[in-house]
């Protein structure tokens, strides 16, 4: 099956139908080159490693990546020289004259000269500048600020004599990190700090990183100071209930991020480009508009049925089928 679906990936990588059934028509084509695989059909045919190469090149680039070693390019070297076999083939049963192949192509490079037009109408004018990234952040920065935050050391149980008698033990001075390893070990530990990599570590999260059911272990975490755990069980309730101890690490307070970190670049700029390329399309497309005189007739399109009209329309067109049908109410009627 996953050879298969490989097949259909390059079967899909030429462009529509002229280009599709290249080597499929009675002579020896992609001769000029290094040929790495030829066959017979209706005259020989070669693949040559230049041929290759391009088609590879054309690929994105997760891709690209799985053909870099010789057995990865011999096998689409393969899968090359199977596609075009079934490409002859079709060709042989004509379905390079179906209609609804035709159709699709037809949609298809539709599709592609839109997206194209689009690129060079568009894209390719698309400009920013710094001044954009820096107007769009001061103008958004409530958007980049990061929300305080606490971490540390948790324990969660499903047992509550169980939640007792660990957190005795660390208040008898047992190290709470080696508790939730334990706890982990035995197969015991629920909930955050339940990674065997790091034993008992939240990582840092804010007062909404939890729904509402762990609430009361986020006050108790935000409330406690740094280095303190807590002194009595809190239980939270997510369809059953478990018992957590909270030693709390570090808190971080809210800060106003900054332009130059990485994260709010990409997504400033990210969101200068969207705003800007749909501000071009609008612009683009006014202008198209202006230039067809385009008009619009929405008074023509018929208003949707009302779900009441529909309904009442159907029940009399159900109880006139009635009444033809019987043929005492139908003479009545007459009479």
């Amino acid at each position: 099956m996953k050879k298969l679906g490989s097949i259909c990936c390059i079967l899909l990588s030429g462009f529509v139908l002229n280009i599709v059934f290249i080597g499929c028509g009675g002579k020896a084509t992609g001769a000029d080159g290094t040929v790495i695989a030829e066959f017979e059909w209706d005259g020989k045919h070669h693949i040559t490693l230049e041929e290759m190469m391009a088609e590879i090149d054309e690929l994105p680039d997760y891709k690209k990546r799985q053909y870099k070693e010789k057995q990865e390019l011999e096998e689409y070297m393969t899968l090359m020289a199977e596609s075009r076999l079934i490409l002859c083939l079709a060709k042989d049963q004509k379905l390079d004259e179906d209609a609804e192949i035709l159709e699709k192509v037809h949609d298809y490079l539709h599709e592609l000269m839109v997206d194209k037009l689009t690129e060079l109408e568009v894209d390719q004018q698309l400009t920013t500048t710094e001044e954009d990234f820096r107007l769009y952040f001061e103008e958004n920065k409530d958007r980049f600020v990061e929300p305080e935050q606490v971490r540390g050391i948790a324990i969660a149980v499903a047992n509550k004599a169980r939640a007792e008698e660990v957190l005795q033990q660390i208040k008898d001075g047992k190290d709470i990190v080696e508790v939730s390893k334990e706890l982990i070990d035995r197969g015991e530990m629920e909930g955050p700090g339940s990674n065997p990599a790091d034993p008992g570590a939240t990582g840092f999260f804010s007062r909404h990183s939890y729904p509402e059911e762990a609430q009361p272990f986020v006050k108790v975490a935000f409330d406690l100071e740094v280095g303190q755990t807590s002194d009595e069980i809190i239980v939270i309730e997510f369809g059953r209930p478990y018992y957590m101890i909270f030693r709390k690490d570090e808190h971080k307070q809210e800060r106003q991020q900054e332009l130059e970190e990485e994260y709010v670049r990409r997504n400033v700029e990210r969101a200068v480009e969207r705003d800007k390329r749909k501000q071009l399309m609008q612009a683009w497309i006014e202008q198209l508009r202006e230039r067809a005189k385009v008009k619009t007739y929405i008074d023509r399109i018929p208003e949707a049925p009302k779900e009441d009209d529909a309904g009442t329309e159907t029940e009399a067109a159900e109880d006139d089928s009635s009444s033809a049908d019987d043929p005492i109410e139908s003479k009545s009627e007459e009479r």
